[in-house]
C-alpha cells in the first residue's frame, strides 16, 4: 500500500463517525421519485455540504419531478476538461417506511431505506471532496457533480442532462452501489427494454354463441409462449411477460388482451434483433389482431476500449489500496447507461452491501470506506491520453 493510500485510509477512518452522521441525516430525509416535494431538505443539505466545499450549486427544477443538483468547483473554468460524477437522490421506498426501517447501525453494518442504492453513494461524493480538500491534494479534472431525482424511474426528467455533461466530460464515475456482496466493479449493464402487445378478437356469448367468437386472451396465450422463446439465458437476453390483462367478463368470450414485456439485453446488437422478432410475432389463431408497440429505452453499458483503459486504471488504484477488485455484469440499467454513449463510464463505484430495494438493505461499512478512498483516487487520477 502506498504512503497516499494510507493516508486515504486513516481520513476515511478518522471520520467514520461524521460519515455516518451525514449519511443518517440522507437517509431519514424519505425521497420517493414520485413524490417531489419531499426533496426540498436532501436538496438543501447536499447544496450545504456542496457550498461547503467551494463548489457551485445549481437547483434544475423539474417538470414533474423535483429536479436535479448540478455541483462545479467556484473556480470552474468550461474551457477545461472535466470529468462527471453521477448520483441520484431518489429511492423506491415509501412514505413512512422508515419507521418500519429506521435507520441503524450494528457493528460493521448499517441498515435503513436507500442507504445501499444510493445514498451512501451521495455520502461518499461528499467525503471524497473533503478528504481532497483536508489532504491538500490538487485535482487535475474538474469534477462535474450531477444528483438527480428521478433515475429509479427512469430518468425521463434527468436525461438530456446526464448526456449534455457526458458530451462535455473526458470520464464519467458512477456511484450506483458495487454488484454482490464481494463488490464488483460494474464495467457492463444490461440495456432494457419494454413493449406492449395488444391482442383484438370478436366478442360473443359464451354460453348461447361461443363458437361466433375469437378469444384474445387464447391468441395472447400463443404469443406469451412465442416472446418466452425469445429467451437466451446463455447470452444474457432476457424476455420477461411481466403483466397480461385481458377480458371483460366471464361469459363474454374475450375481445382485447394484454401484454407488457420486459426485456433486458446485453448489446445493442441483440437489443436491435430482439425488438424485430417482437414485432413481427404472428398470431397462431385466425381471427385475431396483434398490435406491437415500445422499443428498447434504455441502451445497455457495453465494454469498449475506452471503459477497458478506465476499468485498468480503477483497479490499479484498487491494487494501491491493497483491494482486489473485480468487474460484473449488472441485468439492470442505471444512468451509466446513458453516459457510456457520450464519455467513457465506469459503474458501481459506490457502497459495497446487498439488499437492493428490499427490507434487509444495508451497506458493509469498512468496504464502503474504501471504496470512499477509491473513488478519491479516481478523482485525482490524471486524464487518460486517448
Amino acid at each position: 500500500m502506498t504512503e497516499r493510500a494510507k493516508e486515504l485510509n486513516r481520513y476515511f477512518e478518522n471520520h467514520k463517525e461524521d460519515f455516518l452522521g451525514v449519511l443518517q441525516a440522507l437517509v431519514e430525509m424519505e425521497t420517493p421519485s414520485n413524490e417531489p416535494d419531499r426533496f426540498s431538505d436532501i436538496l438543501s443539505l447536499l447544496t450545504k455540504e456542496f457550498e461547503k466545499l467551494q463548489y457551485r450549486v445549481e437547483h434544475i427544477p423539474g417538470r414533474e419531478t423535483a429536479g436535479h443538483l448540478l455541483c462545479k468547483p467556484a473556480n470552474f473554468d468550461p474551457k477545461e476538461p472535466t470529468q462527471l460524477v453521477i448520483g441520484h437522490c431518489d429511492t423506491v421506498w415509501d412514505m413512512g417506511t422508515i419507521k418500519d426501517m429506521p435507520f441503524r447501525v450494528e457493528e460493521d453494518q448499517v441498515f435503513g431505506p436507500g442507504v445501499f442504492d444510493m445514498k451512501s453513494g451521495l455520502c461518499m461524493m461528499i467525503f471524497a471532496l473533503r478528504a481532497i480538500q483536508y489532504l491538500k491534494k490538487d485535482l487535475p479534472v474538474q469534477p462535474v457533480f450531477l444528483i438527480n431525482s428521478d433515475e429509479e424511474i427512469g430518468s425521463e426528467e434527468s436525461q438530456s442532462l446526464i448526456i449534455e455533461e457526458a458530451k462535455k466530460a473526458s470520464r464519467t464515475l458512477v456511484l450506483e452501489p458495487a454488484l454482490g456482496t464481494e463488490g464488483k466493479i460494474k464495467t457492463r449493464r444490461k440495456g432494457i427494454g419494454e413493449f406492449t402487445i395488444t391482442i383484438k378478437g370478436k366478442p360473443s356469448h359464451a354460453g348461447l354463441a361461443p363458437e361466433e367468437g375469437v378469444s384474445a386472451i387464447l391468441g395472447l396465450s400463443h404469443i406469451v409462449q412465442q416472446l418466452f422463446r425469445l429467451n437466451d439465458p446463455q447470452n444474457g437476453v432476457s424476455v420477461n411477460v411481466g403483466t397480461i390483462e385481458g377480458g371483460e367478463r366471464t361469459n363474454v368470450i374475450a375481445a382485447k388482451s394484454k401484454a407488457i414485456v420486459d426485456v433486458r439485453v446485453p448489446t445493442k446488437e441483440d437489443g436491435k434483433r430482439i425488438k424485430e422478432e417482437i414485432y413481427n410475432l404472428k398470431p397462431e389463431i385466425e381471427g385475431v389482431k396483434l398490435e406491437v408497440s415500445g422499443d428498447i429505452r434504455r441502451p445497455p453499458l457495453e465494454k469498449n476500449e475506452a471503459n477497458e483503459k478506465l476499468w485498468n486504471i480503477t483497479q490499479s488504484l484498487g491494487e494501491e489500496l491493497d483491494l482486489n477488485l473485480h468487474e460484473g455484469v449488472s441485468g439492470g440499467a442505471s444512468d451509466g447507461n446513458l453516459s457510456n454513449l457520450y464519455s467513457p463510464t465506469i459503474d458501481g463505484l459506490g457502497a459495497v452491501g446487498e439488499g437492493a430495494h428490499a427490507y434487509h438493505e444495508k451497506i458493509f461499512l469498512t468496504e464502503t470506506l474504501q471504496r470512499n478512498a477509491l473513488l478519491t483516487l479516481l478523482l485525482l487520477h490524471p486524464p487518460v491520453k486517448s
